[in-house]
């Protein structure tokens, strides 16, 4: 019996290492395709205004002075699309 448990806590650790990794590597993978090819202004339903006080500047995805990391094209700052996110 004590050499049963020897075998099923190695297989635990294994499993959870495993998982680790695996975790890890799921969250690398799922990001780096994500933004691979940027969307273009039309499918993001870009404008050069705000909107409801969003605006490109205060994106998580824009590259001053004049880019995105998401959408494709020239990007203003006062500019909005449906792919916002509010820099935390």
């Amino acid at each position: 019996m004590d050499e049963q448990a020897k075998v099923s806590r190695r297989s635990i650790l294994r499993g959870a290492a495993l998982l680790a990794g695996g975790t890890l590597a799921a969250g690398v993978i799922q990001i780096k395709p994500a933004y691979a090819q940027k969307a273009s202004k039309e499918a993001v339903k870009y404008q050069e205004s705000p909107n409801n006080g969003q605006k490109c500047g205060d994106c998580t995805y824009f590259q001053a002075p004049s880019s995105c990391g998401v959408v494709d094209g020239a990007i203003s700052p006062n500019g909005w699309c449906s792919l916002y996110n509010k820099k935390s």
